[in-house]
């Protein structure tokens, strides 16, 4: 296997979009016991009780001002809304959320999140 490294990588026609990958990702079941399903430079999820989750990362991030996506399902009719734990602010090791609908926090059996710097 090869490995390709590049400082920047851009369309190849005049003017094209810089490409921009997620530096870590996971897809997860954060019921029960939290089990990852795949993921990029995750190292572990800690389950800090109910809609209250912590990715840790495998190797740090340059600053804590990354970007993060995240989406969830449940077997419920409504979803959960993800959200940056609040006064918790994100380090360079670790990003730590909440999940909830309307009324209360809770676990969704399908997460996933990505995180770019």
């Amino acid at each position: 296997m090869s490995t390709l490294k590049v400082n920047t990588l851009e369309e190849a026609t005049v003017g094209g979009a810089t490409f921009y990958t997620a530096k870590a990702w996971v897809s997860y079941n954060g019921t029960g016991t939290v089990a990852i399903r795949g993921d990029g430079n995750v190292s572990s999820i800690t389950d800090n009780g109910a809609g209250d989750q912590t990715v840790n990362f495998t190797s740090n991030f340059t600053t804590a001002n990354y970007g993060q996506a995240a989406v969830s399902t449940v077997t419920s009719a409504q979803g959960y809304l993800i959200y940056a734990k609040e006064g918790v602010a994100p380090t360079t090791s670790a990003a730590r959320f909440s999940l909830s609908d309307t009324s209360a926090y809770g676990d969704s059996n399908n997460v996933g999140i990505s995180f770019h710097e």
